[in-house]
């Protein structure tokens, strides 16, 4: 029995074992450190954000990317590479002195005293309290008229961490946003013909400069939960607005074709092993395969680790946001001491929440609860 159980070791779960660890509590950290960072996505790429608002949290602010790059002769720059920033979680999580239990959950459970985990090496960890703190990777969202094509065909941004296997290949992306053009200009650079397609007229850029979108995530992160509920409303009802980073521009523009305008009306295999793709203008596509750069749709009921029993407990958000759990402002759950962060937490909470600039206001609002329960709660009554 321990105080707490965190389920996912990215950059949130990370920080919160740091608060954890300054604040007396006892946790068990399980997953594989940053996996998605390091192993699902491309290294040679970058962290859209100015480094500057891309830190981790711990108690006292004292481990952040602007000391790992003084103190190991790392380059502050931005863009931000991948590898550099996988680097400087385990040195966070090395000065922090956390402590990582590398195994992946299998399923969690209510008990008496709290929650129990069983993980897929069969050992069990229990506590009185547990976050949720994964990532994306449950979510990737494929729409309808792609979904019949078979996987040698067909397949999500999520997962690719290289494009080697598409040189000399015709490959068509799906999407306008920043991971479409990512993977637009890695299967360039990996040598395969490949079209950019999108339903938008134009895509949005975002600024030339990044430090103001990394401010603007920090205070939405600290204010969004007390905003009126009409200012909140009006922001979950907005139409979603991907903007892809200016430094993705000479990787694709001048070097492959770009088509806006280009719905999809439909998507089959042909008998010689090909993607036949059929746009709404009666354009067609004949293509070795299509990645599917369409984003992620958040869902409680896609977190595999979670039985029927407790999905059918917790408490949900409400008015076609189903797929989110109901959250204080402490980020806990309608089930006493379960908690989550992330992208879970991005409905309740707002955006920041889908982006590393919302876990320092998890970690300085879940931590100190569970410390001083009482005081806690007679601050936000």
């Amino acid at each position: 029995m321990v105080d707490l159980i965190i389920i996912g070791s990215g950059p949130y779960g990370i920080s919160l074992a740091a608060h954890a660890s300054s604040s007396g509590l006892s946790y068990v950290l399980l997953g594989q450190p940053m996996h998605f960072w390091s192993e699902q996505m491309p290294q040679n790429m970058f962290i859209r954000t100015n480094p500057r608002y891309i830190s981790f949290s711990d108690k006292n602010d004292a481990f952040t990317i602007e000391r790992f790059c003084r103190e190991t002769g790392t380059p502050q720059r931005s863009p931000f590479p991948r590898p550099d920033f996988v680097d400087y979680a385990f040195w966070f999580a090395r000065q922090a002195g956390v402590v990582f239990t590398p195994q992946l959950v299998d399923q969690l459970d209510c008990t008496p005293e709290g929650f129990r985990v069983t993980t897929s090496e069969g050992k069990h960890y229990e506590a009185k309290h547990a976050i949720i703190a994964t990532g994306l990777q449950h979510y990737s969202y494929i729409p309808e008229v792609l979904r019949g094509l078979p996987p040698k065909l067909l397949s999500h941004t999520f997962g690719h961490t290289n494009f080697k296997r598409f040189a000399g290949k015709k490959v068509a992306v799906i999407g306008s946003g920043q991971s479409a053009w990512e993977a637009a200009g890695l299967l360039h650079m990996a040598g395969s013909e490949t079209e950019l397609l999108f339903r938008r007229d134009a895509v949005q850029f975002a600024g030339e400069d990044n430090t103001a979108s990394g401010q603007r995530l920090l205070d939405i992160a600290e204010q969004f939960y007390s905003l009126p509920l009409e200012l909140k409303q009006e922001r979950w009802h907005a139409p979603r607005q991907s903007s892809v980073a200016q430094f993705l521009r000479p990787y694709v523009e001048g070097k492959l074709p770009i088509t806006g305008g280009a719905a999809l009306a439909s998507a089959e295999a042909t008998d010689e092993g090909k993607a036949l793709l059929t746009l709404a203008n009666h354009q067609t596509r004949l293509v070795d395969h299509v990645i599917s750069a369409t984003g992620y749709r958040i869902h409680l009921d896609q977190v595999p680790f979670l039985p029927n029993s407790l999905l059918q407990t917790i408490q949900r958000e409400v008015d076609g946001f189903q797929g989110f759990p109901l959250l204080n402002a402490q980020f806990e759950s309608s089930i006493p001491g379960l908690y989550f962060v992330g992208p879970l937490a991005s409905h309740t909470h707002g955006p920041a929440f889908g982006f590393i600039a919302g876990l320092r206001q998890a970690c300085r609002s879940i931590i100190p609860q569970l410390v001083h329960p009482t005081n806690q709660e007679q601050a936000t009554s």
